[in-house]
C-alpha cells in the first residue's frame, strides 16, 4: 500500500492512501497546508536568489529556471527542475494535495544553499579575465603569425 505513483509529467506523488482514506495508510509528515505554504516560502526565496545572484528575470519560476543553462552544476539543475515541477502541481487542485513535498523541500533547500554561495562581484570578474585572456591569447597569437610572416619572407 505504500506505494509512490508516479504521474505522466515524471512527477512523483506519495501518500495516495492517505489521500484516499484507505486503511492502514501511513500519514505523511508534513500537513499538505503547511507543506504548500513553506513550498512557497522556499520557492519565493529560490526566485529572489536567481534574480539577485544570477540576474535571471522572469515571472515565473520556470522561465526563470529556463534561463539557467549551463550556469549551475547538473545535480543543482535538477533540484531546480524538480522544485519547478512541484510548483507547477502546485497550482493545481488535486496534483497539489498528493504532491510528496518531503524531496521537494529537499530540493529546494539544495537549491537555496547553492545559489547563496554565488558571489556576484565574483561572477563579473571572472567574466572580464576571461574576456581579457581571451583577448590577450588573440593578440600573441596575431603576433606569433606577423613573426612568422615577416620571417618567411625573408624581412627578419
Amino acid at each position: 500500500m505504500g506505494q509512490r505513483v508516479q504521474h505522466i509529467a515524471g512527477l512523483s506523488f506519495g501518500g495516495m492512501e492517505c489521500a484516499l482514506g484507505l486503511e492502514g495508510a501511513t500519514v505523511h509528515r508534513y500537513h499538505s497546508h503547511m507543506a504548500a505554504d513553506t513550498l512557497s516560502r522556499k520557492i519565493a526565496r529560490i526566485r529572489a536568489l536567481l534574480d539577485a545572484r544570477l540576474g535571471l528575470r522572469a515571472p515565473t519560476l520556470e522561465q526563470q529556471a529556463g534561463k539557467v543553462g549551463r550556469t549551475l552544476p547538473r545535480g543543482v539543475i535538477r533540484d531546480l527542475r524538480a522544485v519547478v515541477r512541484a510548483d507547477v502541481a502546485q497550482g493545481h487542485p488535486r496534483l497539489g494535495r498528493m504532491m510528496d513535498t518531503l524531496p521537494v523541500a529537499q530540493a529546494a533547500d539544495r537549491v537555496e544553499a547553492h545559489l547563496k554561495t554565488i558571489d556576484p562581484k565574483e561572477r563579473r570578474k571572472t567574466a572580464v579575465l576571461r574576456t581579457l585572456a581571451k583577448w590577450s591569447a588573440l593578440g600573441i597569437a596575431v603576433f606569433v603569425a606577423v613573426v612568422w610572416m615577416l620571417r618567411a619572407q625573408g624581412r627578419i
